[in-house]
């Protein structure tokens, strides 16, 4: 992985919403649901904002104690795992990058935990036969058209 990688989250196939420092997030296209907690969901906040491999690294070993090696080798498997659950894509990121001179950076940073990437498939059957995957250009839901021919 290049120090200057970027990737983006594999929209539309893929909805995330981080609460209570959980990022919770679905694959429509896999059924599957996955949850980041503590470092990794913040890495994926700073993924959707677009930020590149070199930014992710810095901004970890600002915020937590690990070396260097530990912190670069936790984040790319990270990186490698949504990857390869198709969570993310390689390519040019959508948003922008957080300033990182604008961050209070922690008095006592804790130490660097590897994240865990949670997979999630018992509801796999049921979130793919959601009707929200049959989605036209008026949206969801919407009332079904009367038979003209009757």
């Amino acid at each position: 992985m290049e120090f200057t990688s970027t990737w983006r989250i594999a929209a539309p196939a893929v909805l995330s919403e981080t609460v209570d420092g959980e990022a919770i997030i679905v694959n429509l296209d896999s059924g599957a649901y996955y949850s980041l907690l503590g470092i990794g969901a913040e890495i994926w906040g700073l993924l959707e904002e677009g930020a590149s491999l070199g930014s992710l690294l810095s901004w970890v070993g600002e915020h937590y104690a690990g070396t260097p090696q530990q912190i670069a080798a936790g984040v790319t498997a990270l990186i490698e795992e949504l990857l390869a659950e198709q969570l993310l894509v390689p390519g040019t990121a959508s948003g922008t990058v957080p300033d990182p001179t604008a961050i209070t950076l922690p008095a006592d940073r804790p130490p660097f935990i590897n994240p865990v990437l949670e997979k999630f498939t018992d509801m796999a059957e049921l979130l793919l036969l959601d009707p929200i995957h049959e989605v036209d250009a008026e949206g969801w839901p919407h009332p079904a058209m009367p038979d003209q021919g009757a």
